[in-house]
């Protein structure tokens, strides 16, 4: 049974993510999300582990927006400090939806962070880049061998996401297209993958895994 303080705690992250999610889908969703495909088929009684491909920090964003409008929330995101600690607005936008580490550091228990954050997903749903770094919005680069242990750990239904023509909006390098973005997402969510068929797999087994089931979201045009 929940004690009262951590009943408040959740609600008051429900109420915060409610809000930003309301004001993402406002910013984001509605004016540069074309088509979302295959978002109906999560249940929003259970919690999910996503993995998606990586364009830009608009990504979270983006999806933050649409969790919020599926009821697929409270979220949870991994992140990088360094990214999401350069401005007051960034540190705004993480504190109540990451969970963030500091990747590139030597840290003798990261696997035991990134164990936690698993954990988390008994609270939340779990939100990860696996890639680690933003990509060119059409090639799934190799996953990183963190998702291994987030996966492990939280042992739950996995569920791929590729975000098409992210690119024509923001990249980690270019600059933000506010008028040429315009209704030209698409966002490809693939079905839940039930724990027992990946848990098995090593690690190496299952980085590709997941690199090929975010691939096979991706649209053949």
């Amino acid at each position: 049974m929940e004690k009262p303080e951590e009943i408040q705690k959740r609600s008051t992250v429900m109420l915060a993510q409610a809000v930003l999610g309301f004001l993402c889908h406002i910013a984001l969703v509605l004016p540069y999300s074309r088509r979302t495909h295959g978002l109906r088929q999560l249940d929003p009684q259970r919690p999910y582990l996503f993995v998606c491909n990586h364009v830009s920090l608009l990504d979270s964003l983006l999806l933050g927006g649409l969790c919020w409008w599926s009821g697929c929330y409270p979220i949870l995101v991994l992140g990088d400090k360094k990214v999401w600690h350069t401005s007051w607005l960034k540190k705004f936008l993480s504190r109540q939806t990451s969970f963030l580490v500091e990747r590139g550091k030597l840290n003798p228990r990261r696997i035991e962070e990134l164990e936690a954050f698993g954990q988390a997903g008994r609270e939340f749903q779990l939100i990860v880049f696996p890639e680690g770094t933003r990509g060119n919005g059409v090639d799934v680069a190799e996953c990183q061998p963190g998702i291994f242990y987030i996966a492990q750990a939280a042992q739950l239904p996995l569920v791929p996401i590729f975000f098409e023509n992210m690119q024509l909006v923001s990249t980690k390098t270019g600059r933000f297209h506010p008028i040429g973005g315009l209704r030209k997402i698409e966002t490809h969510v693939g079905a839940p993958i039930d724990p027992e068929e990946y848990l098995h797999l090593t690690r190496d087994e299952f980085t590709e895994f997941v690199r090929t089931k975010i691939t096979a979201q991706r649209p053949v045009r």
